[in-house]
């Protein structure tokens, strides 16, 4: 089986058409999406129905958190904090209602999928160094953890002695014997400094990983949120990919 793992769409529509695009050339089975679905950008009802219909499992994000009343954004940035006071009043009831039913750990086998970490879902802890890598992957009992929240591509691998820090993902196999933190990317809004929207693609039988960045279009995202009258330094945010 492969599945096509993705996260922090961010309600950007014209990445996630983007990668859907290039994902589907690669061929996948099955969507996880590592939460995030609104937040940032205007395509909110667009992107959360797009999930709605197509994603087969899907944890809830900070941004997601907010939207379900679990979280206050009074911690945002202005950027953030203008964004989601927006796409709250924009969402539909239902999209509302179908965030705030999601959860925020999914589990299969060995396998996890959340938004920040597994061992304090919702705490938006960050998973960026080698040591906050360590201590999770030592406390968890999931041999692969599927992640997101930082927006930026990385995979740590723990052997018995050393721990791993992968930036080349594509290509790279799993091994039985080892635990992995795995994050996709983000979709909507790359931070790495590369402005492409950022995808995995998990062939389970053959342990393998396939990751991969497409452009999209960011100047029809900078006039969207010209005319929602949204802050257009999220667009051009877009153009350096941080």
């Amino acid at each position: 089986m492969r599945v096509l793992i993705l996260g922090d769409i961010h309600a950007n529509l014209p990445a996630l058409e983007s990668v859907i695009k290039s994902a589907k050339g690669i061929g996948f089975d099955t969507i996880w999406c590592t939460g995030d679905i609104v937040g940032y950008y205007p395509w909110c009802n667009e992107v959360t129905q797009w999930v709605r219909e197509n994603a087969q499992k899907c944890v809830m994000g900070n941004h997601d958190a907010i939207i379900a009343g679990l979280l206050s954004p009074e911690y945002f940035s202005d950027w953030a904090y203008t964004s989601i006071v927006w796409t709250e009043k924009e969402l539909s009831e239902e999209n509302k209602k179908f965030i705030s039913q999601l959860r925020l750990v999914l589990k299969e086998g060995e396998t996890a999928l959340v938004h920040d970490t597994p061992l304090r879902p919702l705490s938006m802890e960050y998973i960026l160094s080698p040591q906050e890598a360590l201590e999770v992957m030592q406390k968890t009992p999931y041999r692969v953890v599927f992640y997101g929240h930082t927006h930026i591509p990385i995979l740590f691998e723990l052997g018995k002695n050393e721990l791993k820090v992968v930036y080349k993902i594509n290509g790279y196999t799993l091994r039985r014997d080892r635990k992995y933190l795995i994050n996709p990317g983000s979709v909507g809004q790359p931070r790495d400094g590369i402005p492409l929207a950022s995808f995995v693609i998990w062939d389970t039988e053959r342990n393998v990983l396939f990751h991969k960045r497409v452009d999209f279009d960011k100047e029809k995202v900078i006039k969207e949120l010209k005319s929602k009258g949204l802050p257009e330094g999220l667009g051009y945010r877009l153009l350096k990919g941080v």
